[in-house]
Parts: structure tokens; sequence; C-alpha cells
């Protein structure tokens, strides 16, 4: 006659899956969270030669965002009425004029009417998808114009401009100017507290390049969305390519902690320097 488990020896055998349960399953999640981090790194990092290939091909670095409405106005040389930059012309993106565009952004450009988005121009009309998703934004906000949710941003404060931003320049920075593609960022986990951002800030208003207290701070921060405790960080990429994890987050004015604890959003140093003002790539931690 078979003999049953003893209570005793059921709760020794609950006791020993118990522990070995809360010894694999931590380790299964820090497994399954830092592919998710290289991932993202992967993404991050094809972003960045894509945007290198750009600026080298074409002189400049790409658009942070085009006004159609605006864009006709204003940028032609009045005496030869030549382009001040070719690829403005709006020919070269299948269009008449600029106001067959609703929107125009590095990432996602979309025709007036047009159902959908199209990939930005930098990506050579290439199917993204997955490039743009880092697959730790699970956010469902509007990310911009109502277009795909993407989860990184660009740096528009010294790189890519945003057309109308108040600021003393009109254009995205010249490869020609830019010193040490190592040492500037251009690509990161976007995030603020109203979510996921297109573009990228830098903590500190500077005056001697930037006549707007807004215009480089207050929103387009980093989301520190991987990792855990003192893991937590956001990806970065820079203009050479590689990718680095930040782990102390500042905030505006550049006193380190959080700009959003809720979303645990900030930015990635206490100074501009490393997003590229002047020297773009020179150390240079500008503060006031």
């Amino acid at each position: 006659m078979k003999r049953g488990f003893t209570l005793l020896e059921m709760m020794i055998v609950l006791g020993l899956v118990s522990i070995a349960a809360a010894i694999v399953v931590p380790t299964l999640s820090a497994v399954h969270e830092r592919a998710l981090s290289a991932k993202c790194k992967t993404n991050l990092h094809q972003l960045a030669v894509a945007c290198q290939g750009y600026a080298m091909r074409e002189g400049y670095l790409p658009w942070g965002s085009i006004s159609p409405q605006d864009h006709d106005r204003g940028y032609w040389q009045n005496e030869t009425y030549e382009l001040i930059f070719p690829r403005e012309n709006p020919a070269l993106h299948g269009a008449e004029s600029w106001k067959e565009y609703s929107s125009f952004c590095w990432d996602f450009i979309k025709k007036t009417g047009e159902m959908g988005w199209r990939c930005g121009e930098m990506f050579g009309g290439i199917n993204a998808d997955s490039l743009f998703s880092c697959p730790k934004c699970d956010s469902k906000s509007d990310n911009w114009d109502g277009n795909h949710i993407t989860g990184y941003n660009y740096n528009v404060c010294y790189l890519g401009y945003v057309e109308n931003d108040s600021s003393k320049r009109f254009y995205p920075t010249a490869w020609s100017e830019i010193k040490n593609p190592a040492s500037v960022v251009v690509f990161g986990d976007g995030g603020y507290a109203g979510g996921p951002n297109k573009f990228m800030r830098a903590p500190i208003q500077d005056k001697e390049y930037d006549k707007s207290s807004a215009s480089l701070r207050k929103a387009g921060t980093q989301a520190f969305r991987h990792g855990w405790g003192t893991w937590r960080h956001c990806n970065m990429a820079f203009l050479d390519g590689h990718v680095e994890e930040f782990h102390q987050p500042y905030k505006s004015g550049g006193a380190k902690g959080w700009v959003d604890k809720q979303t645990y959003s900030a930015f990635i140093s206490s100074g501009n320097g490393i997003y590229g003002p002047r020297g773009f790539g020179i150390a240079d931690d500008y503060t006031e």
C-alpha cells in the first residue's frame, strides 16, 4: 500500500519551492531588464549612425521640426533667389511648397490629408517602426501632433533646432562645427511629466547662445526608465554612434534630483556642456 506525503513533508517541499522561486525569479527579471536596455542601446546606436550619415552628406544636422506654414517665407537669399540650404527646396521632399506638409519632424513627416506617417528624411523612407520604439516606453500619451510613440528624443537645443523656438540661431548646426562627435549627445530616452517627448533640452539657459528663458530648459528631459535602484538609468547616444548609461539625475538649473519623480525624468548633466554648446564637443559644463 502506497503511503501519501505527510503534512510535514508537504511543508518542506513547498518551502524549498518558495526558496527556489525567490532565487530564480529576480534573476530572470534582471536578465529580462538588461535585455530590454541592450535593445534600446542598439536602437539608439542606429539612430546616431543614421543622423551622422545625414549630417556628413548634407553638411548640417537634421531639423528638429519645421513649421510648414511658415517655412516658405524667409529662407531665400533675396538677391539671388537661391535657397540658403539646398535641402530646403520642397521639391526634394516631394512637394511644390512646404504648405503641403502638416508636420515635418526629425523622425516622422506627414503631408496634409495623408493617413498615417512616413519616416523622416534622414532615414531615407525606410520602415523604422521597431527602430523608433524603446522597448521600455509604454506610455500612450500623444508624443507629437498625434503621431507614433517612440520614446526617444533628439538634441534640438544645440543641434537640430525647432523652428520658431525663441533663439538667436535659425538653422540646425553645421557638421563642420562639431569638434568631437564622441562628446556630444544626440539621441536618448525621452520623458517628461506629461509623457514622452521628441525634443531634448539642456538644464541651464545659455544667454550667450539663446535669448529665451524657456527654450533650453523646463521641458525635453530624459526618462530614466531602465533598471531599478542604483542601476536605474537612461540610455544616451552620442554623435559618433556610441551609447552610454546615465544614472545621476539633475534638475533644471543643475541641482541633483528629479524633475519629475513620477516618471523618473531629469537632465543628464548639471550643465550644458555634454549637449554641445559653442565648442560642440570641447569640455564645457557651462553655467551662468
